[in-house]
């Protein structure tokens, strides 16, 4: 009997040593980026047509971009808007762009309006993984 209580203690030793918690003081590192920040308005709001800030991987635009989002009036707050592109693959975007479109984004052709930008590598990697970037916007 002593010997079967030996065993069994045993292997009660064996199964909380190597259900132990192995915690490393090692990093986890982010497996996706982000680019925030404000866009600042001036200039008077337009009764009608479409608002739109885009993330592009290269500039000028060549196809859809990586990722955009449509800003209406009810959006700002104080002349400032908040944005936040997430879940971005590491790599090199070229511009964030807003733009208006007088006659709506669905229209075909060039109706539109470059009323601000950040025309400049934003290199989202593991070792910049949420970058901030503040820019200004101005209706005529």
């Amino acid at each position: 009997m002593k010997h079967i209580t030996r065993i069994i203690l045993a292997s009660f030793f064996l199964i909380m040593v190597s259900c132990e918690d192995n915690n490393t003081n090692e990093e986890v590192l982010a497996e996706f980026g982000s680019i925030s920040g404000t866009v600042n308005f001036s200039g008077s709001w337009p009764d009608s047509g479409e608002v739109l800030i885009t993330l592009d991987t290269s500039y000028p635009p060549q196809g859809p971009p990586a990722a955009f989002s449509y800003i209406t009036s009810d959006d700002i707050s104080n002349g400032v808007y908040n944005y936040n592109f997430s879940d971005l693959s590491f790599r090199s975007y070229e511009a964030i762009t807003v733009t208006y479109w007088s006659l709506g984004y669905a229209t075909a052709g060039t109706n539109y309006s470059l009323i601000g930008s950040y025309i400049e590598a934003i290199d989202v990697s593991q070792d910049t993984p949420d970058i901030t970037i503040d820019m200004d916007a101005t209706f005529d």
